[in-house]
């Protein structure tokens, strides 16, 4: 049996609530995890992915844990210390194409729409894109579902009102480093799930990946922002490599123009 949802620490409870109802779309569409499993959680925040992996496998697995922002991690590290038995290893850097430090824009009353690829200069654009997704989370009954049947409108200025936390933010330099970079220094053999939710940095991160790890890596789940530009190419990515690839998008984000990426090695079965 799984085990009971932990409670994890957090910087805003509400997130980690968003998080949890979010988080079983990650394991669909042939994901299938064993234990034993190691899992690389990309964006991590504060480990709600991390920890739904810990209680399917009911402890047994290995998981290593990327965040970057110094805030998000000190909460992620201490999650791992608490409620992870030693089996979560939390980084402190993101992952990229080569090692680099990048300005991320951090929010603190909205930690999960902090981004290397946010800043002042484009917030209210993406400010209205959350917004977008978020009405129509709502009209399909999420959240609770108890503003369902506000018109639209309406609805768009209530959460455009509690999303306006988007324009308090900090900029935080941080490094990031190549994927093979890692699994080198943590002897790394094999990847049963990669999983990445980097708010639009995804092809970045897959370009850290050597070939000569590629067949490592088993199962790959990767949110995509700007889906209509970037479906495509993340697709390709995989694809070109063997995978079984299947690209998904809801209703809820296509208002957010973002969708999932789920790929599954052709060699999955033999490797046991």
């Amino acid at each position: 049996m799984p085990l009971d949802a932990i409670d994890l620490h957090s910087i805003n409870a509400w997130e980690v609530a968003f998080l949890r109802e979010e988080v079983g779309a990650y394991f669909a569409n042939g994901i299938d995890l064993t234990p034993g499993a190691t899992v690389l959680d990309v964006g991590a925040n504060v480990g709600v992915f991390s920890a739904a992996v810990f209680e399917r496998l009911c402890g047994d697995a290995r998981i290593y844990a990327f965040e970057p922002l110094p805030p998000l991690f000190a909460t992620l590290e201490r999650n791992g210390r608490d409620f992870f038995d030693g089996r979560l290893t939390a980084l402190p850097y993101g992952l990229a194409a080569v090692e680099a430090e990048l300005d991320f824009s951090y929010f603190p009353a909205a930690t999960i729409f902090s981004s290397s690829l946010r800043d002042e200069g484009n917030i209210e654009v993406e400010r209205r894109r959350v917004t977008a997704s978020v009405v129509e989370m709502i009209r399909r009954g999420g959240l609770g579902g108890g503003l369902r049947r506000v018109p639209a409108p309406v609805l768009r200025g209530i959460v455009g009102r509690k999303l306006r936390v988007m324009r308090e933010l900090e900029t935080h330099r941080v490094r990031v480093r190549p994927l093979s970079a890692v699994l080198d220094e943590h002897g790394i053999e094999r990847v049963d799930l990669l999983k990445v939710d980097v708010e639009g940095a995804e092809l970045d991160v897959l370009r850290g990946l050597e070939d000569r790890h590629w067949p490592l890596v088993r199962q790959a789940v990767v949110e995509v922002e700007g889906w209509r530009e970037h479906r495509d190419t993340v697709r390709d990515v995989f694809a070109s490599r063997g995978f079984t690839v299947e690209a998904v998008q809801d209703p809820v984000q296509e208002a957010a123009d973002i969708g999932m990426v789920f790929a599954v090695s052709g060699t999955r079965a033999s490797r046991g």
